[in-house]
């Protein structure tokens, strides 16, 4: 191998470093929202089966895509929404839904979740993390896995037997696209876990946030890469350790979030933890998302009086003054529609242009809701949260919108709507875009057609600074409308 084909992940010169910016430079502003309303919502349905259900499937989901983006094994993706929803039962992994024996891959399932349903475990009983636990933890994820492949002396892949809940006694060096990634050898493995705690405990005591936290970690934790294998398994349990420490949600990175997850660890190999960040807050904002259906389907249930009654009841428990600063949120809100309607009336002259060359009398105009056209679009809303974005969308508290109105020989809209998620009103909101096409028909009969045009909405909260949340809303805005053109170019 040619020293040109060796990546070093772990510089031995330095060992693994401490955090190179200020934490507050490396945080994200909507984490502390997330753990605020998060925690009011977890206290209010504390006891009730829907809570105990939203957590059960959240550590089948951690369980099954923790192994998928290792490879250790493939399942369909509607087979693994069956199995979070209905557990791990070797019947519901049908032929050819996994590319490995099904008693083989549950298993694997049931010992990632059992070790996940530990780090709860742990958490309750407020032990700090040591090097002895990571072990442990190690030992529980690969209890059923007892060999892993590597590479002999001539260059051929092989079996060979697993040592678990020990640190490794040869070099681990694996070969990616014809590159070679190394990390701490065994010799340096113990002291840099000793290192590795210390920092950490460092950064607890001086209260470091919780996602730069759980970053650092997890990053420093994989390049020094201390066990034969299954370190990103043991790096992800860690990270969620710290952040369901702080009452927020495990690390759940699915196949879907692969690249970019791959992409950020390659960003804090090369010294810059902020992408790896801002890639746990946004997966953080995803299972919030997740978690704010729970009041709908407790009020779903077949006693809805009796469910509402408690609802009702649990949030009189929120004092007044709490309740007044969750409506803090809704003047963020109104940043946010001037920031909208300010970048729609600069672009709009020159789709105008475009949409002239094929009608003449094309018109594009932005319009903004007030007090008497905020119901507007209220249909739409509710259809693109349950079909496209998968949130529970309130209208009761707070709703706007802004709109791109175009018109040439069709008819599109392109709405920002904003509007409370989940209920009861808890401090959250979430701007959801949609683009709309309306055409007439042979018969006069005006078709409507709802396009999505994000992969998930813009998610805000009561607590978060306005300048910093203007620097994060602009570039979720910039990409939304990246879409638009697109889509517009299409339908033209």
């Amino acid at each position: 191998m040619t020293t040109e084909a060796m990546q070093p992940i772990w510089n031995p010169a330095t060992g693994i470093t401490d955090l190179e910016s200020g934490p507050r430079d490396l945080s994200a502003s909507e984490i502390p929202g997330i753990k605020a309303v998060w925690t009011e919502q977890r206290m209010r349905l504390k006891g009730t089966s829907q809570l105990s259900d939203f957590t059960e499937k959240l550590s089948r989901e951690w369980a099954i895509e923790t192994g998928v983006i290792e490879n250790l094994y493939e399942i369909e993706r509607g087979v693994t929404q069956t199995l979070i929803e209905r557990g791990f039962q070797a019947e519901l992994l049908s032929h050819g839904s996994t590319n490995k024996p099904r008693e083989y891959v549950i298993q694997l399932l049931r010992d990632q979740k059992e070790a996940l349903d530990g780090v709860f475990d742990f958490v309750k009983s407020d032990r700090s993390l040591s090097t002895s636990y990571i072990k442990e933890l190690h030992a529980a994820l690969l209890r059923s896995q007892d060999t892993t492949e590597g590479i002999d002396a001539q260059g051929h892949h092989v079996e060979i037997d697993l040592i678990k809940g020990t640190w490794k006694t040869k070099a681990n060096y694996p070969v990616r696209d014809g590159v070679t990634y190394m990390y701490c050898p065994p010799e340096h493995v113990q002291s840099e876990m000793d290192r590795l705690i210390s920092l950490h405990a460092q950064h607890v005591s001086a209260g470091v946030p919780t996602e730069v936290q759980a970053s650092w970690l997890h990053h420093r934790f994989t390049q020094i890469h201390p066990f034969q294998d299954g370190n990103g398994r043991v790096a992800r349990a860690i990270a969620s350790l710290v952040l369901v420490k702080d009452g927020l949600f495990p690390l759940v990175v699915t196949r879907d979030d692969k690249p970019n997850y791959l992409d950020t660890l390659e960003a804090a190999d090369n010294g810059n933890l902020k992408p790896l960040i801002s890639l746990t807050a946004k997966l953080q904002i995803t299972q919030f998302r997740k978690a704010t259906a729970i009041s709908e389907a407790i009020l779903a249930e077949d006693d809805v009086q009796a469910a509402l009654g408690g609802l009702i009841k649990a949030a009189g428990k929120i004092a007044a003054d709490k309740i007044s600063a969750f409506k803090g949120v809704f003047e963020l809100a109104h940043r946010l529609e001037d920031d909208l309607e300010q970048r729609l009336k600069a672009l709009a002259p020159t789709i105008l242009t475009a949409l002239q060359k094929v009608a003449n009398n094309s018109s594009a105009f932005v319009t903004r809701s007030n007090e008497e056209t905020s119901h507007y679009f209220r249909s739409q809303v509710i259809e693109n949260a349950k079909n496209h974005l998968d949130y529970y969308a309130d209208t009761a508290d707070f709703r706007s919108w802004v709109a791109l109105n175009l018109r040439w020989s069709r008819r599109g809209q392109l709405v920002f709507a904003i509007h409370g998620i989940g209920r009861p009103f808890n401090g959250s909101l979430i701007c959801a875009p949609f683009f709309e096409f309306k055409d007439t028909d042979e018969d006069g009969q005006i078709r409507t057609a709802l396009v999505p045009v994000a992969e998930e909405g813009f998610v805000f909260f009561y607590n978060e600074d306005p300048e910093r949340l203007a620097s994060r809303f602009a570039p979720w805005r910039e990409g939304v409308l990246k879409i638009v053109l697109k889509e517009l170019s299409q339908n033209l």
